[in-house]
């Protein structure tokens, strides 16, 4: 019996092709690629949308993860301990709380859940672009909707801008690389609508202002 033999393709012509049109995600730039101007602790430059800490670990998180044992060992799967000090922290319910690599994996598991070919999301732009790049590589089609001249958001251009498609709206709050927050009366008004609505928070601690008290009683929030 003869075999036939089958040219061998490039690994490329195993890609998808919609990642071609893919909008490049830009990330923050690493330390040592900005010249040193002085400016900062220790004349380091702080890059506040990076989110870091300037000033190190405390000495007492150096101090616990050293002297912790387990490191070999799969952690709870269900982050029990981890979501009830969350929960301490951001007096919303253990329930209500998952923890992640980061926001961006956080991003990447809500859209994978909602977000199916051809769907949309609608940003208030300009803001974070995972949002974007973790809709596209769903699948999906993210929509931008400009903020207004003071860069806050547009709630009536955000709800004019939803389809029959639209999954989802993300808004960072306060907004990277704006700084400005979202209302909790904007909040609610995005609310009203039967789509799952993402309050990014993730530079909460530079204001202090939150809607989490929000999320028990909205179940698309």
């Amino acid at each position: 019996m003869k075999r036939r033999t089958v040219g061998k393709r490039p690994v490329e012509a195993t890609l998808r092709r919609d990642l071609d049109s893919l909008q490049e995600y830009t990330p923050i730039q690493l330390p040592g690629s900005l010249p040193d101007d002085g400016r900062g602790p220790g004349g380091r430059i702080v890059k506040a949308d990076g989110n870091e800490n300037v000033y190190g670990p405390s000495p007492r998180v150096l101090k616990a993860l050293a002297a912790y044992d387990g490191y070999h060992i799969y952690p709870d799967p269900d982050q029990r301990l981890l979501r009830k000090a969350l929960a301490r922290y951001t007096g919303v319910a253990a329930e209500h709380i998952v923890a992640g690599a980061g926001s961006d994996e956080i991003i990447d598991l809500l859209l994978r859940l909602v977000v199916e070919p051809k769907d949309e999301t609608i940003t208030a732009t300009p803001t974070f672009g995972m949002y974007t790049f973790s809709t596209q590589v769903c699948g999906g089609k993210p929509v931008e909707v400009p903020r207004t001249s003071d860069y806050h958001v547009d709630t009536q251009a955000v709800l004019g801008a939803v389809t029959k498609r639209t999954k989802a709206i993300f808004i960072a709050s306060p907004n990277n690389p704006t700084g400005t927050l979202t209302s909790r009366k904007a909040v609610l008004e995005l609310l009203e609508s039967d789509l799952l609505v993402v309050i990014d928070e993730a530079y909460y601690e530079f204001c202090g202002e939150t809607v989490a008290d929000l999320v028990p009683k909205h179940e698309n929030l």
